[in-house]
């Protein structure tokens, strides 16, 4: 009898303690999902001004897609180009390989040639001052050599070879779902010539067959004639209200997809055993507590094991909802295991028999459903 009057109050205080560690590492887990939505609300798409890799001085932004640079009006003063173009430049290309996808710097590497049709005075052919515009200049990184040049019915033909970096935008909200654009944007490099450039006829882009990327399927590619707005005079004279100057250009777009299920496994193992530790909790009860603790560490460890290889940009999306739902579900956990450790007890055999045996369905069926509808669409 004065054992067991002396163990009472023991573990009453003991159960105390361990409550209120329970609800320290509740608030401590509410604080990370309160700053992941703060994350998730922010706009993390870059800057108009930045969307841009010119490599250059200039800075300039894609405008007129789809238009042709002759038919480009101002947008200020209406008014069309200053003078009068001294030709007109066909410029095709042929896709050799394509390597080096790097999403966190936002780069790909592309080779192809790229041929011209310059219909003017073959002495003043500008198809030697082609350049990749969105290309990266370091020393020899961006190559565009001549292969050949002949005439052809009174027109010049020339051919290039170019191996190149690019700089390139990725749009990672729907990563691993997501479909890319690689953007290749040639032009001369005098920002203020006046040649007019004009997509070849009838194949203004070939992709070689026998092109592979790992992890990506190659799906549309197309080409079309585009302009720079270049928002300088660039310190020339030009009649008043007419500042805006643009720089006609040719781009070429290859669509790809992801091959998502090819990085589910390696880039979300973390989340996977997270849920599987939570279900675990559920079932065994003499170390919930450990497989809890083991279930946070996974689902953190995860996510900046993602963040180290993807733009922040990339966090604001499905990831990022993704995250919320794991640790929600960790939250849900925690709370069963409160239920289960210290209200259970005043329960009704039947009632308490009946909890146990839907807390794991309950669990898998919210978190399935939680991550089904986050989940993008396919793209057609």
């Amino acid at each position: 009898m004065r054992g067991a009057r002396f163990q009472r109050p023991i573990r009453h205080r003991y159960s105390w303690i361990q409550g209120r560690r329970r609800l320290q590492l509740c608030i401590a887990l509410l604080i990370v999902i309160v700053g992941i939505v703060f994350v998730q609300r922010s706009d993390w798409s870059p800057p108009e001004s930045q969307r841009l890799a010119d490599g250059s001085s200039v800075i300039a932004e894609t405008i007129a897609r789809g238009m042709a640079p002759g038919d480009a009006m101002d947008a200020g003063t209406g008014q069309g180009p200053a003078t009068d173009s001294l030709g007109t430049l066909h410029i095709g290309s042929y896709i050799t390989n394509v390597s080096e996808i790097d999403l966190l710097e936002d780069r790909f590497s592309i080779e192809m040639l790229v041929w011209s049709l310059w219909n003017g005075d073959q002495a003043s052919d500008p198809s030697d001052s082609l350049m990749v515009l969105n290309g990266i200049y370091d020393n020899d990184i961006q190559r565009f050599v001549k292969v050949r040049s002949t005439s052809q019915g009174g027109s010049t033909w020339a051919l290039h070879r170019v191996r190149t970096a690019v700089v390139n935008r990725w749009n990672l909200k729907n990563y691993p779902f997501d479909d890319q654009l690689l953007h290749v944007e040639i032009g001369l490099d005098d920002p203020l010539d006046n040649v007019q450039l004009e997509v070849a006829e009838p194949d203004p882009i070939v992709v070689s067959p026998g092109l592979h990327l790992p992890g990506w399927l190659l799906k549309e590619s197309s080409a079309y004639p585009t302009s720079l707005s270049l928002m300088s005079n660039l310190g020339t004279q030009t009649r008043p209200g007419q500042d805006i100057h643009r720089q006609p250009t040719i781009s070429f777009d290859i669509e790809i997809e992801r091959r998502s299920l090819l990085y589910l496994a390696p880039d979300f193992l973390g989340y996977i055993l997270a849920i599987g530790l939570c279900c675990l909790s559920l079932v065994i009860s003499r170390s919930r507590d450990d497989l809890i603790l083991a279930a946070v560490v996974s689902a953190a460890g995860n996510y900046v094991f993602i963040a180290s290889k993807l733009p922040v940009s990339a966090m604001a999306g499905f990831i990022g909802n993704l995250q919320i739902i794991i640790f929600f579900g960790i939250l849900y956990v925690i709370a069963i295991d409160e239920l289960l450790n210290e209200h259970l007890i005043h329960w009704t055999s039947r009632s308490a028999t009946l909890l146990r045996i839907s807390l794991l369905p309950s669990y898998l069926g919210l978190t399935l459903l939680g991550v089904a509808l986050i989940i993008p669409p396919a793209s057609s």
